[in-house]
């Protein structure tokens, strides 16, 4: 038999710590002695220029600058220009249409088709009607709008007769080969006049722009080509128009594909590469400095560079490493696994890392465009600026307000990461995502996740002044301070906490929908005893209602020491005899205002209907959609014990050996529980139940009776299928009930001034 250890209060256990004060002190100076080596390492001192780098065009050399080791650097101006001028000498590309020119001959011939066929019909009957509907198939077929006039004069004269099909066809063809553009008016082309023309399947080929046709240009040789047909001015400005227009260009510029060529000529440009030697003189004392030794002299100032220790970067090294020290001690002294979501808290943790990982990446895209574009105030930021604005604190606040904080620390870990990796390992930006991320996960638990405004307090009033603060910090630790920079990267920091917030708001519900998750304020939700089940459960069922709530009270004072959600428990508590409230006047805790039926029945009918409320409920929990752990209290709560009071009444009225006694009817069909809430839900159920069968207990007797129901539930192996629930655990649940009982059962003093046991008495005479 399992021997319970009524263990002390927390009152107690304070009480017992204050001999290990010299160990936590020895300790703490270890820990403190450790950080700071490990500070020290981790530091990388900055670094300043010796030539001095506030020199200008025109001053005077105060002393010799002489090399002072070998230095091998890039020309990044020279460079530049290098790459620039192999860019402008890229030939613009052109998209070719082969099919342009097929497309135009069918248009013609279909043309000639159609007004020969037309001509006929018309001649016949020259009706406006007959006009009009010959127009509206030339629409259909065309696309072209030609007035009733012109029309009417193509059809009655001989026009398009006059015209060689085939001799057009010809020409067509010459223009297509050619080619066609738009218009020689701002055409992209090299400096020696040319263009390139990209075709599917073929070598590129490059043409002068003089040896192509423009629209206008065609139109021109197409007049000529009439004037050839022997065609008369007044039929050529009929027809010209017309043919125009099954005239289409064949080259189209293209940017892509024109870019795409720069990029790659640019990739292959070779740095300017600039080697000095040690000892080397550039400038003697008294010259005066021209823009070309400026360039140089700046060139060495980012090259040569010397140690210099700055206290402040490495002081910020080491309160960052003490803050996580002495959280991290008690973080993993009280991790638990998350008890609402632990199934789902991978999959949601990486699909949250995921969505996080494209907004940090199209924030990087987009930020600089849009910042580009704002004409109102001039930003001279650059990349680092950029890296402060990404919204880092998004993926945190999802976690922190869905999970546990355990969860979402670890998650703030493994984002700072990701943050590094996607703003090329910066280690400030590093520190800078996991400060931040760690600002969020305590915000949350500080303002609780009751309801959504939490999310709003704890980006405004937590990230943002943490944002400014560390951007502050990190500025303060650069060699040359620049006010304007600072403004503007706090400025990102500021507009990094917004956008974390109303990112996390937008899609914290998305994730509770798709991923079905179980968060603090569903909670609320789900135990608010105004909703239609508990008030029907209130008038149908007082005693079960009752019942209910006092069961909810002993689970919730049991789960803060388990590491377990209150409200879980309080939860799963409320719901877990939902099943009676169809039928309240079969269970007892109902009798005081119902007749009890089971006079009437036999102990199976009777272990039977009990036996219903399991199924009951669960259908009840479908119907209002409860989530599934809640449902796990409904169906796993009795486990798969036996209906004891009609067991043994049944086996006292059968004459068949108890050996042959068949107790599958007297049994739950349950499950046992398999997570350690369900465990607690039971336990506080029959406790409960048990403790009202005691007139005035002592504390004794409470805890005789906790002991007895958990040993009955260990011999009936009702936990063997339990995560998570061991002996320490059930000694934990024990305490808990007991203190909570005796707190509700505890002799009270006299009322002063009444002496109701007298006053009863007197009354009965």
């Amino acid at each position: 038999m399992f021997k319970l250890k009524f263990l002390k209060t927390p009152k107690a256990q304070a009480a017992n710590g204050k001999g290990k004060r010299r160990t936590s002190l020895f300790t703490l100076l270890v820990g403190l002695l450790f950080v700071t080596v490990l500070s020290y390492l981790l530091y990388i001192p900055q670094q300043k220029t010796i030539v001095d780098s506030d020199l200008k065009v025109g001053d005077i050399v105060e002393e010799d600058i002489v090399i002072k080791k070998d230095i091998t650097i890039e020309d990044e101006e020279s460079t530049g220009k290098k790459r620039e001028a192999a860019v402008e000498a890229v030939v613009p590309t052109y998209e070719y249409y082969a099919e342009n020119r097929t497309r135009s001959h069918d248009l013609i011939k279909d043309w000639f088709v159609l007004i020969k066929q037309s001509r006929k019909n018309y001649v016949k009957n020259r009706s406006s009607k007959k006009l009009s509907t010959i127009k509206q198939t030339i629409e259909k077929q065309f696309g072209l709008d030609i007035r009733l006039e012109i029309l009417r004069d193509i059809l009655s004269s001989n026009i398009f007769n006059e015209i060689d099909l085939n001799e057009l066809l010809k020409f067509s063809k010459s223009l297509y080969e050619k080619k066609i553009i738009t218009s020689r008016i701002g055409v992209r082309r090299s400096k020696q006049d040319t263009i390139k023309i990209s075709t599917t399947g073929a070598e590129p080929l490059i043409l002068k722009t003089g040896n192509l046709y423009d629209l206008k240009e065609a139109k021109i040789a197409l007049n000529d080509f009439l004037k050839g047909q022997k065609m008369p001015v007044r039929e050529r400005l009929t027809i010209a128009p017309i043919l125009m227009e099954f005239v289409d260009v064949n080259l189209s510029y293209s940017i892509n594909l024109t870019q795409e060529e720069e990029l790659r000529v640019a990739a292959r440009v070779d740095p300017v590469i600039i080697k000095l030697k040690s000892g080397k003189l550039i400038l003697r004392k008294g010259d005066e400095i021209t823009a070309k030794d400026l360039r140089i002299i700046k060139l060495i100032s980012e090259a040569e560079k010397t140690r210099e220790l700055r206290l402040p970067f490495f002081f910020l090294i080491m309160a960052i490493l003490i803050f996580l020290s002495l959280f991290g001690r008690n973080f993993f002294k009280k991790w638990k696994s998350d008890s609402l979501n632990r199934e789902r808290l991978l999959v949601v943790t990486g699909a949250t890392l995921i969505i996080s990982a494209v907004v940090y990446r199209l924030s990087l895209f987009l930020l600089p465009l849009i910042l580009k574009n704002i004409s109102i105030i001039e930003f001279n930021y650059n990349i680092k600026s950029i890296y402060y604005a990404i919204p880092f604190g998004v993926g945190a606040l999802i976690i922190a307000f869905t999970f546990t904080l355990q969860s979402a620390v670890l998650y703030s870990f493994v984002n700072s990461i990701i943050g590094g990796i996607i703003c090329n390992w910066d280690f400030r930006i590093v520190l800078y995502v996991l400060l931040g991320n760690l600002t969020v996960c305590f915000g949350l638990e500080y303002f609780q996740r009751l309801k959504r405004s939490p999310i709003i307090k704890t980006g405004i009033f937590w990230l943002m002044p943490v944002n400014i603060i560390i951007i502050v910090l990190f500025n303060l630790t650069e060699a040359n301070i620049n006010l304007e920079l600072i403004t503007i990267n706090v400025s990102m920091g500021i507009l990094s906490a917004f956008m974390a917030l109303i990112l996390a708001n937008f899609i914290i519900p998305i994730w509770e929908i798709i991923f079905n998750l179980i968060t603090e304020l569903k909670l609320i939700e789900l135990a608010n005893l105004n909703l239609p089940i508990f008030r029907e459960m209130l008038e149908k069922a007082p005693g079960t209602y009752h019942h209910s709530q006092m069961v909810a009270s002993l689970a919730e004072a049991a789960a803060p020491d388990l590491g377990l959600s209150p409200l879980m428990l309080t939860t799963m508590a409320l719901y877990h005899d939902i099943g009676k409230i169809d039928n309240p006047h079969l269970f007892t805790e109902n009798h005081t205002i119902y007749s009890n039926p089971h006079n009437h029945f036999s102990p199976r009918e009777s272990a039977k209907n009990i036996i219903a409320h399991i199924p009951d409920g669960l259908e009840r929990a479908n119907k209002i959609k409860l989530p599934d752990i809640v449902q796990a209290a409904i169906s796993q709560h009795h486990g798969t014990k036996m209906v004891r009071f009609f067991y043994d009444k049944a086996r006292e009225m059968s004459s068949i050996d108890t050996e042959d006694f068949d107790e599958t009817a007297f049994r739950y069909q349950g499950e046992k529980p398999r997570m350690i809430e369900s465990a607690v839900i039971m336990l506080a159920d029959q406790v409960e139940a048990a403790s009202k069968s005691l007139a005035s207990p002592t504390e004794e007797e409470i805890k005789n009776v906790i002991q007895d129901i958990i040993n009955a539930n260990i011999e009936e192996n009702q936990f063997d299928e339990c995560e998570g629930l061991t002996f320490k655990a059930l000694n934990i649940i024990a305490s808990s009930f007991h203190q909570k009982l005796f707190s509700i059962y505890h002799m009270r003093v006299s009322y002063p001034g009444f002496n109701f046991k007298d006053k009863k008495e007197n009354n009965k005479k």
